[in-house]
């Protein structure tokens, strides 16, 4: 009979189990019908799915879910879309945001999010029309070629120019000069040679640098439209070396560390930092003066910047079930929509107790999120926006400071006993401590470097001293652009106990509560601290920036990197008009000829091998000047140039 009752107990407790969770469940379809009635979509989606969760085989809610969230996705766009109109992109980032997350897979809400952000950025970042006078002035000499190097900008060459076999060095750098309108000079030492090159679609710098390249010589601006050629050999060097001096002004870049890259990667020794206007100067030849103008070009840029949203949170623990989250046990990380919430008697005295599993961090649902910040049960303690550059630490303190006696003995007089007490007070934060370091990735992410102080008083000790309970953790987090991460498991416990009754009957020891009414009430809330980080700067990087350039041999040669095609030699079975004047070659105007190999020429020498590294360029000698119009046709019974 007793087993009888027993069994009858339990199919009553299990009908009763399964009665409250259909209510439940029929109270959450009925709560989202009427949310959605009202197109409060943020409401039904909660609700629907809190019946999901409970019933995964209802269809009906299933259905209801996904078409609720395809809503409420619509209506977020549709208030990003009139807040970006207004150049409120704050909040239109915050609309868009919550769009793709009830809908990831509509592509027009990811392309929005993308172009707000950017909006975003240059708002920030842009807080003036245009450059100042000196960034103006800087940018117009960042490209400034020095003394020696400094060809005219406005010199031209055709795009068809082609030099077949049988041309010489000599009569490829008169075209070039006549071409560009140049005067030319050759040193005394020049030795002509056979050459063949294709220069087609290359600019004055990169012609020059592929010719003295294949025939081993460089060349000098000795004058403004006048150019120097000579042998490249270590006596000429030495003759033409000459040092250009230049001050590079910089923006963002550290002095010590520019320095320290230039004579890494450059070999640059003679350098020196005034560190009043945060510049360098640099003493050098030519080339290196150009390569560490590009080099530091490269690296003075402004670093990325971010926005950290950080909210302190206080949450009903009741509010927090009723949405659907849950925290985890100690030991698990993370925070879910599904499921109980497993209360957990955490005190903040016990921060002492805890350990990193019991403190996690994780990410949380923005429509969750949106709806238990507003709701009217949830405290927000603190809201701070903290702005940092990439690399550099942000510091956030939530707490008060606890005064601590510390008591010293010294002596009365000289050389007595230490009998005299002074008493000093030194001062404990008390707590959430939060240290962060930002560092930006190209796909709009940002990783966090987290280091959270977690302290309170635990206790009493020797003398009714305070006792501290003290938990750091460090980790890295990576969110993206907007995301927002919680860190929580901090329960904060409030008892409140009242008892009423008889005077003096209460208080008779053991049998005082029968006499006495008795109330307790117990109160759990959450301490919750949220991160969303904002990417307000990225870091302005130019195509110029990224392309490498050339240093070539003990970096003492040309560093432009030719655009057209390296030089390769014309096919030896071209055929050449008889009908064309002597020294043009089929192709245009742009094209010569072979031409006959002039007499200090060794009979049988070869065009050598073009080194895949253009030959350096070194300093000019006063020369004649050649005639820059073309020469006239060659009379009958003559040839040559």
């Amino acid at each position: 009979m007793r087993m009888r009752r027993a069994d009858v107990r339990g199919v009553a407790l299990a009908l009763l189990v399964g009665a409250s969770a259909g209510c439940a469940t029929g109270q959450a379809i009925r709560a989202g019908h009427r949310a959605e009635q009202a197109q409060e979509y943020d409401r039904a989606v909660i609700e629907y799915t809190k019946v999901v969760r409970a019933d995964p085989a209802n269809r009906d809610a299933r259905s209801a879910l996904e078409r609720v969230k395809l809503r409420a996705a619509q209506e977020h766009a549709y208030k990003g879309r009139r807040l970006a109109g207004v150049d409120r992109y704050e909040e239109a980032v915050v609309e868009y945001q919550l769009a793709s997350e009830l809908n990831p897979t509509d592509p027009i809400v990811d392309a929005a999010l993308r172009d707000v952000r950017q909006r975003l950025r240059t708002k920030v970042s842009v807080n003036r029309g245009g450059h100042t006078a000196l960034e103006s002035l800087i940018e117009r000499t960042r490209n400034v070629a020095p003394p020696g190097l400094d060809l005219p900008s406005s010199a031209k060459l055709p795009s068809s120019l082609v030099f077949g076999n049988g041309a010489t060095a000599r009569a490829v750098f008169i075209a070039i000069a006549r071409f560009a309108n140049l005067s030319l000079v050759f040193d005394p030492a020049f030795r002509d040679q056979p050459l063949s090159i294709d220069l087609r679609n290359a600019t004055l710098e990169d012609a020059l640098t592929a010719v003295t390249a294949s025939t081993r010589t460089f060349y000098r601006v000795t004058a403004p439209q006048t150019i120097t050629i000579i042998p490249d050999s270590p006596a000429k060097r030495r003759e033409y070396e000459e040092s250009v001096v230049r001050t590079f002004y910089l923006s963002n870049a550290d002095v010590k560390e520019v320095i320290d890259l230039l004579r890494v990667v450059i070999d640059i020794r003679q350098v020196s930092a005034i560190t009043a206007t945060n510049a360098i100067s640099i003493k050098d030849t030519p080339e290196r003066i150009m390569a560490a103008a590009r080099l530091i070009n490269a690296i003075d840029k402004a670093r990325p910047e971010v926005v950290i949203d950080v909210e302190l949170l206080e949450v009903d623990r009741t509010r927090l079930r009723e949405y659907g989250l849950q925290i985890a046990s100690p030991g698990a990380a993370g925070i879910s929509g599904s499921g109980d919430i497993n209360r957990q008697n955490y005190t903040l005295r016990d921060l002492r107790n805890l350990t990193a599993s019991d403190v996690f961090l994780a990410g949380i649902p923005g429509v969750y999120y949106r709806l238990l910040k507003n709701d009217t049960a949830t405290r927000t303690l603190a809201n701070p926006q903290l702005r940092t550059a990439e690399g550099l630490a942000a510091s956030a303190k939530f707490g008060e400071r606890v005064p601590v006696p510390v008591t010293t003995f010294a002596p009365i007089a000289a050389g007595g006993v230490n009998t005299q007490p002074i008493t000093s007070f030194v001062y404990e934060n008390i707590g959430v401590n939060i240290d962060i370091t930002p560092r930006t990735h190209h796909d709009d992410e940002v990783s966090l470097a987290l280091r959270v102080s977690l302290s309170s008083i635990s206790g009493t000790g020797f003398a009714n001293l305070p006792t501290f309970g003290n938990r750091e953790i460090s980790t890295t987090i990576r969110l993206k652009d907007g995301e927002t991460n919680m860190l929580a498991g901090l329960i904060r416990d409030e008892e409140r106990s009242v008892m009423a009754g008889v005077p003096g009957l209460i208080d008779i020891p053991l049998l005082g509560r029968l006499f006495a009414n008795n109330h307790k009430e117990t109160q759990q809330t959450d301490i919750i601290l949220t991160l969303t980080p904002h990417i307000v700067r990225v870091l302005d990087l130019s195509e110029a920036d990224l392309r490498p350039f050339r240093l070539g041999r003990d970096i003492s040669v040309g560093i432009t990197v030719p655009e057209g095609p390296a030089t390769p030699a014309i096919p030896r079975d071209r055929e050449e008009s008889p009908d064309l004047p002597p020294g043009l070659a089929p192709g245009g105007a742009g094209t010569m000829a072979p031409a006959t190999t002039p007499a200090g020429t060794v009979p049988g020498t070869t065009a050598p091998v073009a080194s895949p590294f253009p030959q350096p360029l070194q300093g000019p000698i006063p020369g004649v000047p050649i005639p820059v119009s073309p020469p006239p046709p060659p009379k009958k019974g003559g040839g040559g140039t």
